[in-house]
């Protein structure tokens, strides 16, 4: 068996402690808390946490336990909501402006909401509490414009589109939306209901790269996935038009706060 030299060894050693103190020096510190108001519907709601801890350990270095921020997550069982969103629009506002408030004196420095058609209340709960509510629609509309997008499909809840919150925000922006049609809508409802259940498969999979190509040929550069459950029935691997997830965007935009641009 050959013999290492022993200042072979030393060299290893040496670059690989320099390798581990430069990932330790790398690392960014979070800097505010987090609260999220979720539970619309809870699956979304743990993607959305599972991509905070994600982007924190591959995008910020965190590994060890104090790397990652500190988060307040309410689970909200939010009634008059479904999948196609409002059914009793003022009961959902009273209990959103309720968790927002539960939020921000639980200590939180910021509040998120991983559900695209509750913000069609954001202003109610933003007068409501002190601490700043990041939008999860503008963050979106922020990313297609810094994209140089100038048209995208989107995807999203009934309300959302009956409340206009994507057309509104990227019309501010420059930015054409195609968007579904009534039977499009139907097919995009009953996909939001699989995966609140749970029983998402190949079968949406399809019928969504149905829709993401009667975009494409309407001039759609990327389509937005504008409903939080959108991103767990369909991936990027599974259509060829780039796809922006409001979960991960919203995701991206918190660790933002927390930590800091990234050098």
């Amino acid at each position: 068996m050959r013999t290492v030299p022993v200042s072979r060894h030393r060299f290893v050693f040496s670059t690989h402690y320099r390798t581990l103190t430069q990932m330790t020096q790398a690392k960014a510190s979070p800097k505010e808390i987090i609260g999220i108001l979720g539970g619309m519907g809870p699956a979304a709601s743990a993607e959305f946490y599972r991509r905070i801890v994600d982007i924190a350990q591959h995008e910020y270095g965190a590994d060890q336990d104090t790397d990652f921020p500190p988060m307040y997550l309410y689970n909200l069982p939010l009634s008059g909501f479904d999948e196609t969103g409002f059914r009793h629009p003022d009961e959902v506002k009273k209990q959103l402006v309720a968790g927002v408030k539960k939020l921000a004196a639980s200590g939180s420095d910021f509040i998120v909401i991983p559900c695209n058609t509750v913000h069609a209340f954001i202003a109610d709960m933003q007068h409501a509490v002190e601490v700043p509510i990041v939008s999860i629609i503008d963050s979106v509309a922020d990313e297609t414009a810094a994209r140089g997008l100038s048209t995208v499909g989107l995807l999203s809840s009934e309300s959302t589109r009956r409340y206009q919150l994507y057309e509104t925000a990227l019309a501010e922006r420059n930015v054409r939306v195609v968007s579904a049609n009534d039977e499009e809508q139907g097919i995009a409802n009953k996909i939001i209901h699989k995966v609140m259940a749970g029983t998402q498969g190949p079968t949406e999979v399809s019928a969504l790269r149905t829709i993401i190509e009667r975009f494409a040929n309407e001039g759609a550069q990327a389509v937005i996935l504008g409903c939080t459950e959108l991103p767990l029935a369909i991936q990027q691997p599974d259509i060829h038009l780039p796809l922006l997830s409001s979960t991960d965007i919203l995701a991206h935009a918190a660790l933002t706060r927390v930590y800091g641009p990234k050098n």
